[in-house]
């Protein structure tokens, strides 16, 4: 205990930086959880990665559902990044998709540590060591990495870069090149090389570094043999002769990844966006860059379509390099990315360079391909140690500057000034760029009320308080694009080992199993298709008119083999069936004359003239609805959805629906002016609903404006 004692207070500005990085690790377990529960870690890529790692439990080596429903290795995505596998240990005990993301925290988080190790084996000071540790954890783009990528290859690899930096440095300064922390080196360069597809380049160009600039001043030493021993004896010191296998490791390792492994599984992508487009009935020419050796090098079409043309491309056209790095919003990227370290990286460049791989794969994507080089993207990584480990060189080579001139009486202000300039410079724009961590802090201070799960949805406009009689308007919540509520009773209902096909954001909690397709991928062929009347994400990708969508409804609404589930929000579940009952008439009917029993307009003209709602609703069964329209202006109602909503009235829990006849079959789009539309729907309520009296209401919206009509109470028992 004593000794416990003594050691604490011999490194209390180490013991402190642990401290902190402990309460920042538990901010972020609590800024993560609530993500997840809120449905914010989707398939892409948190469910990808948790089903790669289930799927390699299972016997099938790094296997995921591609965006077109095929069941592809990891490769075919044009991803090499096996480290993603580290997390098995850890996986067999506790298989949740949260275990990958505390397991990327715990590594980000505590390379603080790592940025104290290499500090003080360059400058021997505890505080300043400290200090460069926290300016790591105050870095803002550190906070983005452990707050909202989830899990990522290349983001693991930070802290076994920063341990093959600072284990060649160990090894460097003792003159041992043997033993353990050679093997120890040699295991974090392949773990690293795992990281990603590109990260072998770093390590590549680190070997080039470590021969030139970590070779014991031999090329200042006099040559007393001819040129060639001289060489061959340069080529013989330990410290180059690991440059050398570094540079030719790393070389090989990228060659293979890039182009071997990466163009030969190209196929399996290929292959499935060929059935995806046949089965849909879409060109096949609408995403070409999809049977490209490498998914990614549509990004670059500036310079070409292939890895020779693009890499001709950025040699021999300049004007275009410069053109778009400083397009869009790049130029304010560059700034977020260097402003807190104060560019200083950019004056010790023997080991920025090494950065200079990713930054160009980042700042020379073209407009139509999107940003990555943003902080809050997961490609800044790799990059983040470069930089921090070059502030820490650059300060030393200051210091080393001013000792060697007049100025050496600056040396000890300047020792503690630089660093602590630097945590100031990290703490001003770690709130200037939102850092997400530095802004729960603050908010949870100012608030003092902390939250870790979204809440049921509830009545906040007092309509339960109000008298309405049965026809009044009444403008409730708006139609939620993603109900968590409804979301969270949906995932439990799936069983396990069921294939899927559903939206992008149920894609983490359902990914532990060897299936689950974005929708409307195996619209017709999963176990359970979700349908999300808001999905547009694989259509956004591959530059898909969205209005497809209802056609892929209209199918799976005729498709005898599917049956209704569940419905809530803006989710519907269907169950594949080969013995089903199910009804034949289309439960939307259009008709030239009704025999109008009211007439209560709900929204631009659009106008309720008849319905059929139950008094009495029990759980597990199905209610059956009908709503008669008729249009009577000539508006456009272009976006309009129909939907239901119920209040409890005791509590003011929501429960919505959207109706997919009027979504799916004919929308009110298509309607004309003085016909009439008869809508069938049937849903089941969910358990999660309390009993009770609810006010029944149905109505539109459009995202912008909103407006229900109130239809009198219900019973839900």
């Amino acid at each position: 205990m004593l000794k416990t004692i003594t050691w604490i207070k011999q490194n209390i500005p180490f013991v402190l930086l642990v401290l902190i990085s402990l309460f920042l690790f538990a901010v972020n377990i609590r800024m993560t959880l609530f993500s997840y529960n809120n449905f914010d870690f989707g398939k892409f890529d948190l469910g990808n990665m948790t089903q790669m790692v289930w799927n390699t439990l299972h016997g099938r080596f790094m296997y995921l559902t591609d965006y077109f429903g095929a069941d592809v290795p990891r490769w075919a995505m044009s991803h090499v990044d096996p480290i993603i596998l580290l997390v098995i240990p850890l996986f067999i005990f506790w298989q949740s998709p949260m275990t990958l993301v505390i397991f990327q925290l715990v590594l980000v988080i505590f390379s603080s540590l790592l940025m104290y190790a290499i500090s003080y084996e360059s400058n021997k000071s505890k505080w300043i060591s400290f200090l460069f540790g926290l300016a790591y954890l105050l870095y803002p783009a550190v906070g983005y990495l452990s707050a909202k990528t989830a899990y990522h290859g290349v983001t693991l690899a930070i802290p076994f870069f920063f341990l093959t930096f600072l284990l060649f440095e160990k090894m460097y300064n003792q003159k041992n090149f043997s033993g353990r922390n050679l093997i120890f080196f040699w295991i974090c360069v392949v773990i690293t090389m795992l990281g990603k597809e590109q990260i072998p380049l770093y390590i590549m160009l680190f070997g080039v570094f470590v021969i030139l600039f970590r070779n014991y001043g031999y090329f200042s030493k006099p040559r007393t043999n001819s040129i060639s021993q001289y060489i061959s004896d340069f080529f013989r010191t330990p410290s180059v002769k690991q440059g050398l296998f570094l540079t030719m490791s790393g070389l090989f390792w990228f060659v293979m990844a890039f182009f071997v492994i990466i163009p030969h599984y190209a196929r399996y992508r290929s292959d499935g966006y060929d059935r995806f487009a046949r089965k849909l009935g879409i060109n096949q020419d609408t995403a070409r860059n999809v049977a490209l050796d490498n998914y990614f090098l549509s990004r670059y079409t500036e310079f070409g379509d292939s890895y020779g043309e693009v890499i001709f491309g950025v040699i021999t056209n300049p004007e275009v390099v410069v053109k778009v790095a400083f397009s869009g919003d790049k130029m304010e990227n560059f700034r977020e990315t260097f402003e807190p370290l104060a560019y200083t990286p950019l004056l010790y460049p023997q080991i920025f360079i090494l950065a200079v791989p990713d930054l160009l794969v980042n700042y020379l994507t073209g407009s139509e391909a999107g940003g990555i080089s943003e902080i809050y993207n997961h490609r800044i990584s790799m990059i983040v140690p470069v930089l921090l480990i070059s502030v820490i060189y650059f300060y030393q080579s200051v210091l080393t500057f001013l000792a060697s001139t007049k100025l050496r009486k600056l040396v000890k202000f300047a020792k503690y000034a630089l660093p602590v300039l630097l945590v100031i410079s990290t703490f001003y724009t770690t709130s200037k760029y939102e850092n997400p961590v530095f802004m729960w802090v603050k908010q949870a201070i100012e608030r003092r009320l902390p939250v870790l799960i979204a809440d049921a949805k509830t009545d906040s406009t007092g309509v339960t308080e109000k008298q309405l009689k049965i026809g009044d308007k009444q403008k409730v919540t708006n139609l939620e694009n993603k109900d968590r509520e409804c979301a969270s009773k949906i995932i439990t209902m799936i069983p396990d080992g069921a294939s899927v096909s559903g939206p992008d954001y149920l894609g983490s909690h359902l990914s532990m199993r060897k299936t689950y397709a974005i929708f409307p991928a195996l619209y017709d062929e999963a176990d359970y298709v979700i349908v999300d009347v808001f999905a547009r994400k694989i259509f956004t990708v591959l530059g898909i008119n969205p209005s497809m969508l209802k056609e892929i409804v209209y199918d799976i609404l005729k498709n005898p083999e599917y049956n209704f589930q569940m419905g809530c929000g803006n989710l519907f579940v269907y169950k594949k069936e080969t013995d089903t009952d199910k009804m034949q008439i289309l439960p939307i009917q259009e008709r030239l004359r009704y025999e109008e029993k009211m007439s209560y307009t709900i929204q631009d003209g659009l106008t309720l003239v008849d319905y059929e709602i139950p008094q009495k609703i029990k759980f597990g069964e199905t209610v059956k609805t009908k709503f008669v329209y008729t249009k009577k202006a000539s508006a456009s109602l272009d976006g309009y959805i129909l939907f239901i909503t119920l209040i409890n009235r005791k509590n003011g829990e929501i429960y919505q629906m959207a109706n997919l006849p009027s979504f799916g079959l004919l929308e009110p789009d298509d309607w004309e002016k003085g016909k009439y539309y008869i809508e069938n729907v049937d849903f089941q309520l969910p358990d999660y609903i309390d009993p009770g009296d609810a006010m029944f209401f149905i109505g539109a919206t459009n995202s912008l404006k909103s407006q229900s009509i109130y239809l009198g109470d219900i019973e839900v028992e």
